[in-house]
C-alpha cells in the first residue's frame, strides 16, 4: 500500500527549548539534565528500551577510590587508542566522568554493592579495579531504565516514541530542529528548536554479526551529513571480541567482565592461545579480537571458546544473573562446556566531529554519545568508557546550551512525505547485502582489493535505488548506503593498521597518523 500525506492532516508543528534525538544513555541524560532549564521533546525511533546502551554489558568504568588515579585511568586510555587520541578530551572524561558517576550514585543508580560498598570490577585494558555494573553485565539496561524513569517524571519533557527523524531543519548555517514521521501514528512532526542534539548511536548494526540493535544504522550520521556536518574516523569499528557464536547468526555479548573474573580463551585445539600475552585475556579488544580471527582463520570451527569450568559456578550466577541464565538457555552447562565465541561488530570510534562541548560546525546543533566524534578512544575505545563519554559529554552539551538566546519562529510542516510497502522488501534486501559487503570486505581484517570490492558492488546497490523525494524506504537504503560507502572509504584511505584498523596489504603503524574527513560539499576531500 502506498500512502502520501496531504496537507490538510496528519501533520503537526511542535516548538521546544530543547530537542533530543536518541533514547540511549546520550539522549536519555541530555534530556533529564536539560529539563531544568526548558521544555524538552526527546524522539526516538524505536522505544526508550531498544537503544545500544539498553543492551551494553560490562560497566562504567570511573575512579572512585584512593587505589586508583586520574591518570591511571588516562594512561589505559591512551594506550587503548594507539596514539591518537584527543588527550585534553581524555583528561576531561576521566576527570568529570568521576563526577558523574557519583551523582548517579548520590540520585539512587543501584549499582552492585558488596558488603555496603560499590564493587568494582577489572576488564580488559585497564590497569586498576574500576569498572562499576549493575544487576551483574546487564548495567546498560540497568542505566537507561534508571535514566528513562528520571525523564518520565518531568512534566516538561514530552517523550515520542516510533518517530522516524528524517530530516533535519536549518536555517543558513545554524540547525532550528528536525522532521520526522511518526510510523505509528501516520503523521508527520516538525519539531521547530534553537537546540538540538543528536544521540542517535552508532552503525554497528549494518554488519551482519553485531552486538547492537538492529536500529543501530548511522541514522544520525547521514542526517547531520545532508546538513552538513563533518564526519571523521569512520574506519574504526571496533569488534567486541567475545560475542555469543550460534549457527543461525544470532548472537549476544559475552562481557568482559567475565574474563575479568578469570575466564579463559581455548581454540579449536584446546590450546590457551592468549597465554602468552603479558595480559592474557585481558588485552585490549583490538589485540583479543584479532587474535581470536587468527585463530578462527586457522581451524576448522568459526568460533573459539570461553571456558569458566575452573570458576565457582554459582559465584558467576550472583555475579552476571541475566548472561549466565542466558547461556545456558542455550544448552551448554558451564562446568563441563566452554563458551561458542567469535568477534563481532559491536562500538563505532567515528561519527560526527564535535568540539570538546559537543557542538558540531552547524549552530544550534549538538551531538554526544556513540554518534560523536571527539577523539577520545582514539583508534581503538577501552572497555567501559562508552557509557562514561555518554554521561560526560550528554551534560557538557546542555551546559553551553542552555546560554542559547536565539528563538525560533514557527513554520509551516513540510506535508511531502511518502510510504510505499512494496518498497520494504527490497530495502530489507539491501540492508542484508550491504550487511555481507561490510562483513567480508570491512571487518576485522582489510585489504586494498576487498575494500575497493565492497565500494564497487555498493555503487551498485545505490545505482539500484528509485529516487523518491522524502519516501521512507528510499530515505533509509539512501542513508545506510552512503554510510557502508563512507566506512569503506575511510579504511580505503588510512593505509596503516592501527588499533581496530587492520590493512593485511599494510600491517606497519605509521609514524604520524591525521584524521580522515568527510563534508557533503566534497565526498573527495581528505584533510588533517
Amino acid at each position: 500500500m502506498n500512502f502520501i500525506y496531504p496537507q490538510e492532516v496528519n501533520s503537526n508543528t511542535s516548538i521546544t527549548d530543547f530537542l533530543i534525538i536518541g533514547s540511549g544513555a546520550a539522549g536519555l541524560h541530555a534530556a533529564w539534565r536539560a529539563s531544568q532549564y526548558g521544555n524538552v521533546i526527546l524522539i526516538t525511533k524505536s522505544s526508550l528500551e531498544a537503544s545500544s546502551s539498553y543492551w551494553a554489558q560490562g560497566g562504567i568504568a570511573a575512579v572512585l577510590n584512593d587505589q586508583d588515579s586520574y591518570e591511571s585511568h588516562k594512561n589505559d586510555t591512551l594506550e587503548a587508542g594507539r596514539g591518537i587520541c584527543n588527550q585534553q578530551a581524555v583528561d576531561i572524561l576521566v576527570k568529570e566522568g568521576a563526577k558523574r558517576v557519583q551523582e548517579l550514585i548520590e540520585h539512587g543508580m543501584p549499582f552492585d554493592t558488596e558488603n555496603g560498598d560499590i564493587e568494582l570490577g577489572l576488564e580488559g585494558g585497564h590497569s586498576n579495579r574500576r569498572v562499576l555494573h549493575a544487576n551483574g553485565a546487564a548495567t546498560g539496561k540497568a542505566l537507561v531504565e534508571f535514566l528513562a524513569e528520571r525523564v518520565q517524571q518531568q512534566s516538561n519533557i514530552e517523550v515520542i516514541e516510533y518517530a522516524f527523524a528524517y530530516e533535519l531543519c536549518t536555517d543558513g548555517d545554524r540547525c532550528t530542529g528536525a522532521s520526522a514521521y511518526l510510523y505509528k501514528k501516520e503523521q508527520l512532526l516538525k519539531v521547530q528548536s534553537p537546540v538540538t542534539v543528536l544521540a542517535t548511536g552508532g552503525y554497528s548494526g549494518l554488519y551482519q554479526r553485531s552486538t547492537n540493535p538492529h536500529t543501530s544504522t548511522g541514522d544520525g550520521l547521514w542526517l547531520g551529513y545532508n546538513a552538513g556536518v563533518t564526519l571523521r574516523d569512520l574506519e574504526f569499528v571496533q569488534f567486541h571480541p567475545t560475542a555469543f557464536y550460534a549457527g543461525d547468526g544470532s548472537t549476544f555479548l559475552i562481557s568482559e567482565a567475565v574474563r575479568g573474573e578469570g575466564a579463559r580463551l581455548y581454540n579449536e585445539a584446546g590450546e590457551r592461545f592468549m597465554a602468552e600475552h603479558p595480559q592474557q585475556e585481558l588485552a585490549p579488544r583490538d589485540v583479543v579480537s584479532q587474535e581470536i580471527f587468527r585463530q578462527i582463520q586457522n581451524q576448522e570451527t568459526d568460533y573459539v571458546y570461553l571456558d569458566v569450568s575452573h570458576l565457582d559456578i554459582d559465584e558467576l550466577r550472583n555475579y552476571f544473573p541475566t548472561l549466565i541464565r542466558r547461556i545456558e538457555q542455550q544448552g551448554i552447562d558451564l562446568r563441563d562446556e566452554g563458551i561458542p565465541v567469535a568477534p563481532a561488530a559491536h562500538y563505532c570510534i567515528g561519527g560526527i566531529e564535535t568540539d570538546l562541548h559537543a557542538r558540531t560546525f552547524i549552530k544550534g546543533l549538538y551531538a554526544c554519545g556513540e554518534v560523536a566524534a571527539t577523539g577520545i578512544h582514539g583508534a581503538n575505545r577501552l572497555a567501559s568508557n562508552s557509557l562514561l563519554e555518554c554521561l560526560v559529554f550528554s551534560k557538557r552539551a546542555i551546559d553551553v546550551a542552555k546560554e542559547n538566546d536565539i528563538s525560533v519562529d514557527k513554520q509551516t510542516v513540510s506535508t511531502k512525505f511518502e510510504i510505499d510497502d512494496e518498497q520494504e522488501s527490497l530495502f530489507t534486501e539491501l540492508q542484508q547485502q550491504a550487511a555481507e559487503l561490510l562483513s567480508n570486505y570491512v571487518g576485522i581484517r582489510r585489504s586494498k582489493e576487498g575494500l575497493e570490492k565492497a565500494l564497487e558492488r555498493l555503487a551498485i546497490l545505490e545505482g539500484q535505488l528509485s529516487p523518491v523525494d522524502k519516501e521512507y524506504y528510499y530515505l533509509r537504503s539512501k542513508g545506510l548506503i552512503k554510510v557502508a560507502k563512507l566506512i569503506s572509504r575511510s579504511a580505503l584511505a588510512r593505509e596503516e593498521s592501527r588499533g581496530v584498523h587492520t590493512r593485511s596489504d599494510f600491517p606497519e603503524l605509521q609514524s604520524s597518523s591525521a584524521p580522515i574527513h568527510y563534508q557533503k560539499e566534497n565526498l573527495e576531500t581528505l584533510s588533517a
